[in-house]
């Protein structure tokens, strides 16, 4: 579903109770938590410590699990796209982060770094501020896969333009690059959660 289309639909929904949400909004909540559910499943082991950054909150699901699950959590963002009444991010210029080096446990980065002007760029960043980042990525295999990934995700998101996608290999090239200590690895496919197909990836650095 479109992130603009949700966060102007969305209503009554807050991190403390969804009861007062109406029925279109609970839906949306469902969908995006059970796509949270499932990143979890990959990051969920890897989460170091209790003070965590979210690194481009988006429509908030995974702040909002990540709450839930006991961290203390700081999210930030260009934008506030959050679906949520009562959990916002820190805005910021989507350069310099505005907190202190290894300020965070952990900072995990979610189907964002494509996104940005200079994903590596927002990736030294999250490092500089946190011990550990987790990121999660779509990445491709093959031409098939490169299209699946760019059409689902320009409708997902209303931005009709190439994002920069990274094969494995390339992503593996820029952490040794950066003589970053990749502590952890996993790639997966995905069917029918929040898009039609997506392929994946995630590393653990410190």
């Amino acid at each position: 579903m479109p992130i603009p289309f949700i966060v102007k639909s969305a209503k009554g929904l807050r991190l403390e109770s969804i009861k007062g949400a109406n029925f279109w909004s609970k839906l949306i909540h469902g969908v995006m938590m059970r796509k949270a559910d499932e990143v979890w499943k990959h990051i969920g082991k890897y989460t170091k410590g209790k003070k965590v950054l979210d690194v481009g909150m988006g429509s908030g699901s995974i702040s909002y699990l990540l709450n839930k699950k006991g961290f203390s959590v700081t999210s930030v963002d260009v934008a506030n796209l959050s679906i949520y009444e009562d959990l916002k991010p820190i805005i910021y210029n989507g350069h310099k982060l505005p907190f202190k080096d290894n300020q965070f446990d952990t900072a995990v980065i979610v189907h964002v770094l494509h996104h940005c002007n200079d994903g590596v760029e927002v990736l030294k960043e999250a490092k500089r501020v946190s011990k550990r980042v987790i990121f999660v990525e779509d990445t491709f295999r093959n031409s098939v896969e490169w299209f699946f990934d760019a059409a689902f995700d320009s409708l997902g998101n209303f931005e009709f333009w190439w994002h920069k996608y990274r094969k494995i290999s390339e992503w593996r090239q820029v952490l040794t690059e950066n003589e970053w200590k990749i502590m952890a690895f996993d790639e997966w496919s995905e069917v029918g959660i929040a898009s039609l197909y997506g392929r994946y990836c995630m590393f653990v650095i410190e």
